[in-house]
């Protein structure tokens, strides 16, 4: 038999046991916690790429989205380049913008040439886009002829039935307006922006100098048309130009100077001073409300010209109307009638356009520069002329 003392000190001996394998065991748990979590944080390690890694794959898809960017605008712009005389003689006077020359339905030029923002070094191209000026008063002169069309007005109709306060309202026509033959003073432009309404009644308080039936170029003359446009038709006049005009020719990269800088290509106007190009100033065009407020690329004029030419826009009696001189000055309406051609020119702050067709259509020269003085686009357009006709 064991005594009592024995029993206890056994007994104290098992519960020391006892605390030592609880004390092991939880040590034991511990540690194959730890490696399970360590082996789990290694391999989130190894499937997850490091800053670095990220990085570079960052960049790496950059540069595959640019690559693509790029390679869909090099499909989208077409350079058309048929004639190296034309383009030789285009760089060698620097020329900067966009040529587009069509003979007997064949692009032959249609290329971009100099750049179109020299701080950044950005070429002009086929899609660059610019403001023309007054050779926009053809759009104008257009959806006067469209409304006529339809009804809502007559070319004869006196300034007084749209505007009753106009100066000489009763006697000046519409027709008046469109060939510079009113006889107005004209709105001169200020700083800042205009609303129609206040625009009409500066144009209102000038008054006129003479009677209607002498030439005189006023670009209020068309901003009166526009203003007239909008009262005709409902719309804005911004809405009819693109609804009857922009879309049915299938202008693309035309619009209101609100939204040039959304432009893929949009041009930086310069002039030249002292052998030096320096961005002119440019008035809020709102000042120049139909009379040098909107832009488009050359493919975009190319396409009203067609328009025009093949009755998408108006019937032949509209185009022979419109083609008609008005005065001695030979402009019809929106644009100059030569013997064997018809042309319109603008000049914006930067910007020096001429648009040209030859009768028969078969002829188109358009010279769209984001140089405002840097060469004289009459000679230069006829100077394209001769050399087409040389091949």
């Amino acid at each position: 038999m064991t005594s009592p003392t024995s029993r206890r000190t056994a007994k104290r001996r098992r519960k020391k046991l006892n605390k030592r394998g609880k004390l092991l065991l939880g040590f034991l748990a511990a540690m194959i916690c730890f490696s399970i979590w360590n082996a789990l944080h290694r391999d989130s390690e190894e499937n997850e790429p490091s800053q670095e890694t990220a990085a570079v794959s960052d960049i790496g898809q950059k540069k595959e989205a640019k690559e693509k960017t790029a390679k869909k605008t090099e499909e989208q712009i077409k350079t058309v380049d048929r004639n190296q005389k034309i383009s030789n003689y285009l760089n060698e006077i620097g020329f900067s913008g966009t040529a587009m020359i069509v003979r007997n339905g064949e692009i032959v030029t249609h290329k971009g040439f100099g750049y179109a923002d020299r701080k950044h070094h950005i070429h002009n191209n086929p899609l660059t886009s610019f403001y023309v000026g007054s050779s926009q008063k053809a759009l104008i002169a257009t959806a006067i002829l469209q409304l006529e069309e339809k009804g809502k007005l007559q070319t004869s109709d006196p300034v007084s039935t749209y505007l009753p306060q106009f100066p000489n309202g009763q006697t000046i026509t519409l027709k008046n307006l469109l060939t510079h033959t009113s006889g107005i003073n004209g709105h001169i432009e200020g700083n800042g922006a205009i609303t129609p309404d206040d625009l009409i009644k500066d144009i209102e308080r000038q008054g006129i100098k003479r009677q209607p039936g002498v030439w005189d170029y006023q670009d209020s003359n068309y901003s009166v048309l526009a203003y007239i446009v909008a009262e005709a038709s409902g719309e804005s006049y911004e809405q009819y130009i693109t609804n009857h005009i922009f879309k049915p020719a299938g202008m693309t990269h035309a619009g209101f100077y609100k939204t040039y800088h959304k432009e893929p290509y949009p041009a930086v106007g310069y002039k030249l001073k002292a052998r030096r190009s320096i961005t002119p100033y440019m008035p809020d065009l709102s000042q120049l409300y139909g009379a040098g407020d909107i832009y488009m690329s050359a493919g975009d004029m190319y396409k009203f010209d067609q328009a025009l030419m093949n009755g998408k826009l108006y019937s032949q009696k509209s185009y022979e109307k419109m083609f008609t001189p008005g005065s001695s000055s030979t402009y019809g309406m929106g644009f100059y009638i030569a013997p064997g051609s018809y042309s319109n020119h603008g000049v914006m702050p930067g910007f020096n356009i001429l648009n040209s067709f030859s009768k028969s259509g078969q002829t188109i020269v358009i010279l769209l520069s984001n140089i405002q003085n840097n060469a004289k686009l009459g000679q230069v357009n006829n100077k394209i002329y001769q050399l087409l006709n040389q091949e």
